[in-house]
């Protein structure tokens, strides 16, 4: 391939992907965001914990929002936000997985850790991953309140958990639907610094 067809090509895909991340941030529902934002609120004042999980890449992101708002709002908060990854912890998911089933892996962290007034975010891009599926019936089924962030068709989680933030895109397009999700992890977490409730809870 000659340089010149590869540059061509390249900048085809780059805004392509641009496109494609673009026509998502357009879908994001902003009563949806508020909701979700409601909860950060709610926590807060309350001391409940959230519990983030996902797989794959999305696991990563949960485990950037254990560090955007467990650590990253100490700038602008004298108290920070109990949020717990369920992703972290390998050698429990490890054993949790050896012993019980991978189905298993977060649900088992919550049992008697997961308490009424908690909140669980599912990130995923399918929304049909079976340990997410067991984590968001868990979380409804004892007084906690499910979050799912979700793209493709929804998938289950679309219509399971209590709060859905759904951005349908193409199958198997992974890639943007999983920046997005950590865009309104980045979205979120800087709102927060700007919120007069929030700020005010001591």
């Amino acid at each position: 391939m000659s340089e010149f067809n590869r540059t061509a090509k390249l900048y085809e895909h780059v805004e392509e992907y641009k496109k494609s991340l673009s026509d998502l941030l357009a879908k994001v529902d902003m009563c949806v965001l508020e909701q979700i934002i409601d909860q950060f609120i709610r926590v807060q004042k309350t001391r409940n914990t959230i519990y983030v999980c996902g797989n794959g890449g999305s696991a990563a992101t949960a485990s950037h929002f254990q560090v955007d708002f467990g650590f990253f709002v100490r700038y602008f908060t004298e108290k920070r936000i109990k949020i717990k990854s369920l992703t972290d912890q390998v050698p429990m998911i490890t054993a949790i997985g050896n012993d019980h089933s991978y189905e298993d892996i977060f649900i088992d962290q919550m049992i008697d850790n997961f308490n009424p007034g908690d909140v669980l975010i599912a990130i995923s891009a399918s929304g049909n991953s079976a340990n997410l599926l067991k984590a968001v019936d868990y979380a409804n089924n004892n007084g906690g309140t499910s979050i799912a962030f979700v793209g493709f068709d929804g998938g289950k989680l679309k219509n399971m958990a209590n709060i859905v933030m759904f951005t349908p895109n193409p199958p198997k397009q992974y890639g943007p639907i999983e920046d997005l999700h950590m865009i309104l992890d980045h979205m979120m977490v800087s709102y927060l610094a700007k919120d007069e409730e929030f700020l005010s809870i001591k």
